[in-house]
């Protein structure tokens, strides 16, 4: 009887070692897994933060009178340095792209071309456009208002008004998330002109507009181009493999009280930049 209770008790201890065995294993999984978020939490932090101080570095570069460091406002691709990390960098001046409210229909017209939409299909594009953004009932020839998107059985209407964002384009038959995606490093809604500077534009809208491409500003030029409205991406690969982009668009002024205004801050931004040869992961 003895023995059989000495052994009942060894089977006992065996099983407490292997359940307390079990319990550490899994607890050590669980500190493994947590270290590994929250390595990570602090990897995509550190990203973010350097996204935003490579925005905040043209902001200040483009404020001060004393800089030597000419920033592209064309949106040529350019790096900063930022302690440890590369920062890929492009701006571009506001007024180098469409603006949604005061375009012109050809203008309109040329930003589907660069697009690669077919031209029977942009007309009824720009008259929904033209026909979202003015404050009338009144349809363009080819367009669409209030009534036509009720019929559609769409929980929204035209705006009637400008564009608030343009993000706006979603909303307008026709245009799907790739069209979208296409047109979005073209147009703006903070230029606040019917026109366009053709030294500042994307190549390929300078080429469905001319049919050539233009030469770029030279750096006397783009110093003198500093104050404005500015649309900023900034991407970031670390060397752990962690991607991080903004898109920013401010307006810089001579005003000491307000020498910034942030219009846009985007993240994800809707163009996002690879980041140069040879940098990060």
């Amino acid at each position: 009887m003895r023995h059989r209770q000495q052994g009942m008790a060894l089977i006992v201890v065996l099983w407490l070692i292997v359940l307390l065995s079990v319990m550490a294993a899994g607890h050590s999984r669980n500190v493994h897994t947590e270290t590994r978020l929250a390595s990570r939490q602090v990897e995509i932090a550190k990203a973010r933060g350097m996204a935003e101080a490579g925005i905040n570095h043209v902001i200040l570069e483009m404020l001060a009178d004393g800089s030597s460091d000419e920033i592209p406002i064309d949106g040529s691709v350019f790096a900063v340095d930022i302690y440890d990390e590369q920062v890929t960098l492009a701006v571009r001046r506001a007024t180098g792209l469409v603006d949604l409210n005061a375009a012109s229909a050809e203008l309109l017209n040329a930003v589907l071309q660069a697009c690669d939409v077919e031209e029977g299909r942009r007309p009824n594009i720009v008259d929904a456009i033209l026909d979202w953004r003015d404050g009338d009932d009144l349809r363009h020839l080819n367009g669409i208002e209030d009534s036509d998107y009720l019929a559609a059985g769409v929980p929204w209407t035209s705006r009637d008004d400008a564009f608030m964002s343009i993000d706006e384009l979603k909303y307008l038959p026709g245009i799907d998330q790739g069209l979208f995606e296409r047109m979005a490093p073209l147009v703006t809604v903070h230029s606040g002109r019917a026109g366009i500077d053709l030294e500042n534009a994307p190549p390929i809208l300078v080429m469905a507009l001319t049919g050539k491409q233009v030469e770029p500003a030279n750096s006397t030029e783009l110093r003198a181009r500093r104050i404005g409205t500015f649309h900023i991406y900034a991407t970031v690969a670390t060397q752990s493999g962690t991607l991080a982009s903004i898109e920013a668009v401010v307006t810089t002024s001579r005003s000491a009280d307000k020498p910034v205004t942030i219009h846009e801050w985007r993240e994800p931004p809707r163009q996002v930049l690879p980041p140069l040869a040879g940098v990060g992961g």
